[in-house]
């Protein structure tokens, strides 16, 4: 296996070992190949490049020395010529990730193709990833190298710039600010990286820094070249100037009621904040994004839509995604909150969440009020003058979304493991229920971590691998980063892995953060269920195929037909159970497994649904009978 680094000074990998290059020819040798890899330069033409004031009268001998030493230095495993002859020349044999420029240029190119912005920043990041230095540094002087090294720098500032455009549209201006500052250390002329550094900074929320940086560029430009601003940077100056540049509307902050309020607030916002930096983004879910799109052109409704569906399904990535786009089209843009309802602390009380609304919205610190009533009003006040997307995340039921709700105004998600039925009964919500991904926008999910190339060689593993985690985007993301992060680690050993139902939930948790764990995900609604849910959930784990009607589990558990409707209608209800038609009903394999795992953990005896009159009186469970002890054990 072959590397070449010249994105920064020389570097060669072979078969994992580095191979040291002598300074000199024989480097600008391999960086002339390097840079036309597979293409078969001529040895006159290798003569000029590395003789450019005139060539001694042995250059062709000595070029052929060369090419002997260098071929002795790379030779790789299994013995293939890495400089190969050609008619009349040599040509570097090496894919296009063997050689960093090359692998920087493919994937910046497969960047501009994607259409999610998250995906193609994840792309951009890892081609910006592979610049470790001023390109082709250390090299013996040339003419050729310097024209080299400034259009490889070009393109990387052109990368830079539109990897700060997406770092800005998700919420990530910080990070742009601090990479666009470094990048005016070594080109403060160049006034497109002063734009992109002064539109971070106005939407990371220091709109004064802004203006001081545009002060600070003027002065630059009329120092150094006796020029004004362009008409871009003048705009952009005049727009933050007037308030028309609108900042991200992502509260930064929470409430201080008291000091666990204001952590939990806190804590709220911020995830938000770190979803929108960190997540690879969002892949596929086309359908729902025109739905959504399709809702908000409405002029009449309630302006509502619940996004419901099991953990795990990307439904707080949904939304943020369509907020984040469609909040350009609202003078207001976007505000976002996590009110915790499935979270091992407290949900947020609607006061609480509405004093991080407030914030989010632009109001002042000092100006949000004490008195609830005056905080629901103040926030549709709020939304009324400056219309915005609201997003609700993680709602814990009605009654803590419904006070929260800003009025025809503004345009409302509401994101929720609950199905959240009163929303669209009695305020007319619009329903958009998010299920697993299709064969091909799991294929794409892979392609977005693991690589396209990847993904095409073996589509059965991809497949099977989507099946495996169910559909679920999170265990998606979670297995495949073993492949990007294991060396030689293939798609059709992780499936292998995965294929064992005892561990696959251990393989689906990165073991550092308890957020990414299918797991922990899945355990939370379970665990909020009510005593004959959790009871049938777990007799059901153990007994039903993945799909079963009503006569089935009722022939399972012996309970009372009605009762047990009621009792798989609340499961549904929770988005634990998913029914895709009348009296059927589905349980994936890793909800499943938790189920079964959370029986075996709290060492519960199994329990029986209870008769309807039971179910009426305080809906305790009753004993199963020995035979179905031994069922569920």
């Amino acid at each position: 296996m072959l590397f070449v680094k010249v994105l920064g000074d020389m570097q060669v990998w072979v078969d994992d070992r580095r191979v040291a290059v002598p300074r000199g020819k024989q480097r600008l040798l391999l960086t002339a190949l390097a840079l036309r890899r597979g293409q078969a330069v001529g040895a006159d033409a290798l003569v000029e490049l590395l003789w450019e004031d005139g060539s001694p009268r042995s250059a062709r001998t000595t070029l052929r020395g060369y090419v002997k030493r260098l071929r002795t230095r790379l030779r790789v495993a299994g013995g293939r010529p890495v400089i190969e002859s050609v008619a009349g020349g040599y040509r570097l044999s090496a894919t296009e990730d063997e050689v960093d420029v090359h692998r920087f240029r493919r994937l910046v190119r497969e960047a501009r193709t994607l259409a999610d912005p998250r995906a193609e920043l994840a792309a951009l990041g890892s081609a910006m990833r592979l610049w470790r230095d001023r390109p082709l540094d250390g090299l013996e002087c040339a003419r050729w190298v310097e024209e080299a090294s400034s259009g490889l720098t070009e393109e990387w500032l052109q990368a830079l710039e539109r990897h700060s455009d997406l770092l800005i549209a998700t919420h990530s201006a910080d990070t742009a600010a601090v990479a666009l500052q470094s990048a005016l250390a070594a080109h403060p002329l160049r006034e497109s990286l002063w734009c992109k550094l002064i539109q971070a900074m106005h939407h990371g929320g220091r709109s004064a820094e802004a203006l001081l940086a545009y002060e600070k560029v003027r002065l630059l430009l009329a120092d150094r070249l006796g020029v004004a601003p362009s008409g871009p940077l003048r705009e952009l100056h005049q727009r933050i100037l007037s308030q028309d540049e609108p900042p991200t509307a992502v509260p930064t902050t929470g409430t201080a009621d008291s000091a666990d309020n204001a952590d939990c607030a806190d804590t709220a916002v911020r995830r938000h904040e770190g979803e929108a930096a960190g997540s690879l983004g969002l892949v596929g879910r086309r359908d729902h994004l025109t739905a959504l799109g399709r809702i908000a052109a409405q002029d009449t409704g309630a302006r509502i839509v619940v996004i419901d569906g099991p953990a795990g399904m990307g439904k707080t990535a949904l939304a943020l995604h369509w907020a984040q786009r469609a909040g350009r089209r609202f003078p207001g843009g976007h505000v976002a909150v996590d009110l915790c309802g499935v979270h091992p602390s407290a949900p947020l009380t609607p006061h609480e969440a509405l004093g991080a609304l407030l914030l989010g919205a632009g109001v002042g610190e000092d100006e949000v009020p004490d008195d609830p009533r005056a905080r629901v009003a103040a926030f549709r006040e709020a939304v009324a003058r400056r219309p915005m997307v609201v997003v609700l995340d993680n709602a814990h039921d009605v009654g803590q979304v419904r006070p929260l709700l800003p009025g025809p105004a503004g345009f409302t998600l509401v994101t929720s493991q609950s199905q959240l039925r009163g929303l669209v009964a009695r305020d007319g919500a619009d329903r958009l229920s998010v299920g697993r991904l299709t064969p091909e926008e799991g294929h794409d999910l892979v392609a977005a971590i693991a690589g396209p190339e990847r993904a095409r060689a073996d589509p059965a593993a991809v497949a099977e691998l989507v099946e495996l985690c169910a559909g679920l985007p999170l265990a998606l993301r979670i297995a495949v980063e073993k492949v990007s992060r294991v060396p030689r680690l293939s798609l059709a050993t992780l499936v292998e892995e995965l294929r064992a139902d005892d561990t696959r939930l251990d393989l689906l948790e990165t073991g550092d953060d308890d957020e990414a764990s299918v797991r922990t995900a899945l355990s939370r609604p379970q665990r909020l269920l009510r005593p004959t849910e959790a009871n049938l959930l777990h007799r059901l784990s153990f007994t039903v195929d993945r799909e079963f009607d009503l006569d089935t589990a009722a022939r399972i558990t012996g309970g009372d037909t009605a009762v047990l409707r009621l009792v798989l209608g609340r499961l549904v209800l929770a988005n634990v159970l998913t029914q895709p038609s009348p009296h059927r009903y589905h349980l994936h394999d890793l909800q499943r497994a938790v189920a079964r795992e959370s029986a075996f953990v709290a060492d519960a005896p199994a329990q029986a649904i209870p008769s309807q009159s039971r179910e009426r009186r305080a809906n305790q469970p009753v004993r199963l009978s020995p035979a179905g002890s031994a069922v569920a054990g």
